[in-house]
């Protein structure tokens, strides 16, 4: 008899009876643990003897009946300690029923999930071809494959530097947006063909957006029904592999072909391929690396234990609370870890598609101001559970009011003390030796001045090659046309936009194309505090002028 772990909670009142959400989920395979699961959603490993403990409840016998109808060695104790070790999971909840199928779920902190179809039934017509895919020969031909792509990299560098900083033409970008849209699907397909292969069943596959960021996404919770950590940390890699695969082909093809749109668009596919399979290892985020670092390690949930261990140490020594949690060794520091992580993930989703939003004027606007409005409630929840846990183990008021109290300095000062200076994005056109900054007409961005300081750069895709300096000149702003690639990293025949046209002085340049990427930085310099309060007042959602 192995009970699961014990989870601090009330115990429940007998007698007691599983809900109605509630499931015992039987092994894939005969070493495999039982999963008790809530709603379809595993919450917990047992053994064997602890299921038929689960299953034997139901609401009318006392632990001493279920005992009895158990056999030996099984005693009332026994019964009752597997009841209250497993009461954390809500399966004897009574209030909790069975929810119904939903097709939009919200993940916190920031992912949204839109479920299209269960892909079980799929996904094991296909076992045979992964049985085919992972025979010996099958594999060291992979692993050629993606040495070729190795090899492709490195002798691709000068290339690999163009193609992600210059312009692009429109087909190429729309090959490679087609690409990749098809392998991130194949990649989370990965996903659900290696725990279909080893005996699970992924439940959904869908569409979410990711901390704003549109991608599929395949569930393979399931995989915890599987008895081998192995087997669980392939599963989790088997989307990376997927991409690594694919962008390894791209690479090792662009060797062959001449110079043209298509190999560029080939050689961007393949590094975008590359970089998806890195980025997937990051361990800090609910990514692949993630799930196969918490299989390897065989701990559930690691990510909000370790967040949970993180808070307990803060709690004791700022809040002078009693330790609610054992020690536990570098889980609070990866908790540090995957709470930073969170931070700069939004900072950077936020960073990159924000300015997008906004240029859609009152929609966009609205849009932005929605998800800020969501992450100030989520973050608002979590400090006001912070301290009722605090309080609950200990915590004296009049040091929870001086913690509260300090905080709300420090993010006073912040606001107060800390520059911010503005930045926006344009771009600018070089004609006969004379420089404009060219914004397009109808813009959201905000009217230049005299003197601030613009970066002129190459228009890439992803690098931004720094070119030269220069300032806004006196002249007032004219009505022009400017070339679609000084705007956007596209090459469109020649294609001239409406734009607003500020003079300039180059202070500093080498070679400079006659048009590229400008970043303005204002000479003025505002609180954070107050460039909060003009990004607000000056939106189109401000009920003002």
């Amino acid at each position: 008899m192995s009970p699961a772990k014990k989870l601090s909670t009330d115990p429940p009142v007998w007698p007691v009876q599983l809900a109605p959400a509630a499931s015992i989920d039987p092994p894939v395979q005969d070493d495999a643990p039982w999963i008790v699961a809530l709603n379809g959603v595993p919450r917990a490993r047992v053994s064997g003897d602890v299921a038929a403990v689960l299953r034997t409840v139901d609401g009318v016998k006392g632990p001493e009946h279920v005992a009895e109808q158990l056999g030996e060695p099984w005693t009332a104790r026994d019964v009752t300690g597997v009841v209250e070790q497993l009461a954390g999971t809500r399966i004897f909840d009574g209030g909790t029923h069975r929810a119904k199928v939903r097709w939009v779920q919200f993940r916190a902190p920031l992912t949204v999930q839109f479920t299209l179809f269960n892909p079980t039934v799929f996904l094991y017509s296909l076992r045979p071809v992964v049985a085919a895919l992972v025979r010996r020969e099958v594999l060291v031909l992979a692993a050629l494959l993606v040495l070729g792509g190795m090899v492709g990299l490195s002798t691709a560098g000068h290339e690999i530097l163009r193609v992600l900083s210059t312009p692009l033409p429109l087909e190429a970008y729309l090959g490679v947006a087609a690409a990749m849209f098809a392998s991130t699907l194949l990649h989370e397909l990965g996903h659900g063909l290696a725990l279909a292969y080893f005996g699970g069943q992924p439940r959904r596959i869908g569409i979410m957006l990711f901390y704003l960021s549109p991608a599929f996404f395949c569930d393979v919770t399931d995989g915890w029904r599987l008895p081998s950590r192995k087997q669980r940390v392939l599963v989790a890699l088997a989307g990376p592999m997927v991409h690594l695969g694919l962008g390894s082909a791209a690479l090792s093809l662009q060797g062959f072909m001449t110079a043209s749109t298509a190999k560029d668009g080939v050689l961007l596919y393949g590094v975008l391929c590359y970089c998806v399979a890195v980025l997937n290892l990051f361990p800090f985020i609910k990514l692949d690396g993630y799930v196969a670092l918490m299989s390897a390690l065989d701990v559930p949930y690691l990510r909000r234990k370790s967040m949970d261990a993180m808070g307990d140490l803060v709690r004791v020594h700022v809040f002078g609370a009693r330790h609610s949690l054992p020690k536990r060794g570098l889980l609070p520091w990866f908790g540090l870890a995957s709470f930073v992580a969170g931070l700069a993930f939004m900072a950077i989703g936020f960073q990159r598609l924000v300015p997008v939003f906004l240029q859609f004027g009152f929609a966009g606007h609205l849009v932005v101001a929605a998800v800020l409005l969501l992450l100030l409630a989520l973050v608002s929840a979590s400090i006001v559970r912070f301290f009722l846990a605090a309080a609950r183990n200990g915590s004296p008021l009049w040091r929870r009011v001086l913690v509260g109290a300090a905080g709300m300095g420090v993010l006073a000062v912040i606001l107060a003390a800390v520059p911010v200076t503005s930045s926006q994005v344009a771009g600018y056109t070089l004609v006969n030796g004379r420089l404009n900054i060219v914004i397009p007409v109808g813009s959201t961005l905000a009217k230049l001045a005299e003197g601030d300081r613009v970066s002129l750069q190459s228009q890439g895709l992803v690098i931004h090659r720094e070119l030269g300096m220069a300032t806004i000149g006196s002249l007032p702003p004219s009505l022009s046309k400017a070339p679609l690639e000084a705007l956007v990293p596209v090459t469109f025949g020649g294609l001239a936009v409406p734009a607003l046209s500020y003079d300039a002085d180059v202070r500093a340049s080498g070679y400079l194309p006659s048009s590229g990427r400008a970043e303005i930085t204002s000479h003025v310099q505002l609180s954070l505090g107050a460039w909060l309060w003009k990004a607000i007042s000056t939106s189109p959602l401000w009920p003002g002028d």
